[in-house]
């Protein structure tokens, strides 16, 4: 079932939609696209993807980051949204117990999640969909024994695909590419959604 929640954050609190599956076995937090590009929880590929996850038994966490929406707060360049993403993650930690966490993030909120892993404590997995490894920090960080996988497409303004090859072999990720779908997945969602799928098969 989905609620509607507000989230305790160092800005204030964080607008959230927390979708609890029944018998979880797993759970996502979800991050969404740039703030001052209209990004938000809403994202039709966030929401591709958290089908996904729900498909596999996932329980999702989607939330806003400051400034979006109902969140409290401004904008702050990426620092602040990572500390977003790290109270929505001791939100959802503190609700379904014992059950391996996953990160997921879209383009700017890939990035929020790459720069967040460190300090997450023990993930199953990271899922980031097209992420502008050339144009952001995506500094390589330890990452435990989190699986992470790479999804993009071959007509991605903002994601070179041999960029982000190159990028996934210093981290040992692996890469899901789209054929023809740019960095909106335009008319490519089913393909998203299969890509996802295979990212979450498994425990």
């Amino acid at each position: 079932m989905q609620n509607a929640t507000l989230i305790p954050s160092p800005a204030g609190h964080l607008e959230a939609r927390f979708d609890e599956a029944v018998g979880a076995t797993r759970a996502m937090v979800l991050c969404h696209p740039h703030p001052q590009y209209g990004g938000t929880m809403d994202d039709a590929v966030v929401d591709t993807v958290a089908g996904a996850a729900r498909r596999h038994g996932f329980s999702t966490l989607k939330f806003n980051f400051r400034g979006v929406g109902a969140s409290s707060g401004r904008f702050d360049n990426g620092v602040g949204e990572v500390d977003d993403l790290l109270a929505a993650l001791v939100w959802l930690r503190e609700r379904v117990a014992a059950i391996p966490v996953w990160l997921a993030g879209y383009s700017f909120g890939s990035n929020i999640v790459w720069r967040a892993v460190e300090r997450s404590g023990a993930l199953a997995g990271v899922v980031l969909v097209a992420p502008p490894v050339a144009m952001m920090d995506f500094t390589a960080r330890p990452q435990s024994r989190a699986t992470v996988t790479l999804i993009a497409g071959d007509a991605d303004d903002y994601v070179d695909v041999a960029d982000l090859r190159r990028w996934a072999g210093t981290v040992s990720a692996n890469v899901e590419i789209i054929a023809g779908a740019d960095h909106f997945f335009s008319g490519r969602y089913a393909q998203l959604a299969s890509a996802a799928d295979r990212a979450l098969a498994g425990p």
